[in-house]
């Protein structure tokens, strides 16, 4: 199983792989450039050099890029979906430079122009980028969003009908939240009716990765509000019942709850020891 959390990049990219070995995990997202502003460090290529090294020697599956918050490809003003074309281009060739080949971007924010129009809006836009996504070597996965505001993406129908405008191209995808899932009312207590919702809506062959955390309001709250696993509304138990059917899979497995890297290490190894677990149990 691929399983990490996000982790800072600031140290560089070697440090955070290191922090990565040190929770005990194979996989972590970070952030593409300051996750509320425009600067992005210049790349070290030796460093990077020295941490994929180190992801080859202890097997780690596939890292995840974040973009930044400020990006809205449906914005109402123009001057955010210009800085959110130009950066993420800029993204792009960053991440082929690090060997990282998905990144995560919430669709965006309508701001009253109504979903609908939102959803064309971020297709117009990502036609224009999956070109360049696509010679990066880049996946671009939709994030499911709680809800909140002017979210567009809550449901699995508006994330399709965002893919169905770009023509279904390969290189766009979604990402599942369990958070942001239960907010907008998908009862993962109930995983299996779910998944087989993803995969009627969406395809599961679209998921590229899954950012796994407990949530501090209940089902359809349309709120986002993480919390550490187990320590929320849907419990250890909510929580096992995605994992034990997801182990298997070929996802990168990303922590984002409010947590230190001891923290993180401990989740991290709640969930792989209980996995075994079940695993024996099932044998």
């Amino acid at each position: 199983m691929w399983i990490g959390s996000h982790v800072s990049i600031a140290k560089g990219f070697c440090a955070a792989v290191e922090a990565s070995v040190a929770m005990g995990a194979n996989t972590f997202q970070f952030f593409t450039r300051n996750p509320r502003g425009g600067n992005a460090k210049a790349l070290d290529l030796a460093d990077i050099a020295k941490g994929r090294a180190i992801m080859a020697e202890k097997g780690f599956g596939p890292l995840v890029a974040h973009a930044p918050y400020t990006y809205n490809l449906c914005s109402v003003k123009p001057e955010v979906v210009s800085f959110t074309m130009t950066h993420l281009e800029e993204d792009f060739s960053r991440l082929r430079v690090m060997g990282v080949d998905r990144v995560v971007l919430h669709p965006g924010m309508h701001g009253g122009q109504g979903t609908e129009t939102g959803i064309r809006l971020i297709s117009e836009k990502l036609n224009r980028l999956l070109p360049l996504a696509e010679e990066a070597g880049v996946k671009i996965l939709l994030e499911g969003m709680a809800g909140a505001g002017s979210e567009v993406g809550s449901r699995f129908e508006e994330l399709a009908a965002i893919i169905q405008g770009c023509g279904t191209h390969p290189c766009l995808g979604v990402c599942i939240d369990s958070c942001h899932m239960t907010g907008a009312g998908y009862d993962l207590r109930h995983w299996s009716a779910v998944q087989e919702a993803i995969e009627a809506v969406i395809g599961w062959d679209k998921v590229g990765a899954l950012h796994l955390n407990d949530t501090l309001y209940g089902l359809g709250s349309r709120k986002d509000r993480h919390a550490r696993l187990g320590e929320g509304y849907l419990g250890y138990e909510g929580i096992m019942e995605m994992l034990e059917d997801i182990k298997d899979q070929p996802l990168p497995v990303i922590l984002e709850t409010p947590n230190t890297e001891a923290g993180y290490a401990m989740e991290i190894q709640w969930v792989l020891s209980n996995i075994d677990h079940k695993v024996q149990e099932e044998g």
